[in-house]
């Protein structure tokens, strides 16, 4: 019994260091970045958002298929957006407990892996610095968000883009 307790206890400090431990329960109001990306077998991401806290405001990315038909792939980084569609999406967060689900989430453990395989991941950075990356994508109402997100900045961030000389 005394061998079985010893293991437990010298194994903890390894499960410690996956997920969020049990050092802090993060909420929506800690993160300061967070992206989710899901690749397909194309070259370019079937999408990938991000959305980053800056001293003055967010900045929000995509990479997706937009527009009334998803007919027009855009791809624009660090676009600032409204606190309100910020608050907007971490209300999600925070109603669907993604915060929590992502912390928990266990990576699958794969004895071979696939390179041309459907890949998705998210990532939370939190305001303490530390950071949870896990194989899993967001719930739908989060991804659905993000979409409209997309939808409703992609004209004026390619506008920018196209401005500054950076679209290409």
């Amino acid at each position: 019994m005394y061998r079985i307790s010893a293991a437990v206890l010298a194994l903890l400090p390894v499960f410690g260091l996956f997920g969020c431990g049990a050092s802090k329960n993060y909420t929506a109001d800690d993160i300061v970045l967070i992206n989710t990306v899901y690749y397909g077998t194309e070259m370019n991401p079937v999408y990938s958002f991000a959305l980053k806290k800056e001293k003055d405001g967010w900045l929000f990315s995509a990479d997706c298929l937009v527009g009334r038909q998803k007919d027009h792939y855009t791809s624009f980084g660090s676009f600032p957006i409204t606190a309100e569609d910020a608050e907007g999406f971490l209300r999600i967060i925070r109603e669907d407990g993604e915060t929590e689900r992502l912390c928990r989430y266990r990576n699958p453990i794969r004895i071979f892996s696939r390179s041309d395989a459907p890949a998705r991941s998210s990532e939370m950075t939190f305001s303490d610095g530390k950071r949870v990356e896990k194989e899993t994508a967001l719930g739908s109402r989060a991804l659905n968000y993000l979409r409209e997100l997309a939808d409703r900045y992609y004209e004026a961030a390619e506008s920018r883009q196209t401005a500054a000389g950076t679209n290409g």
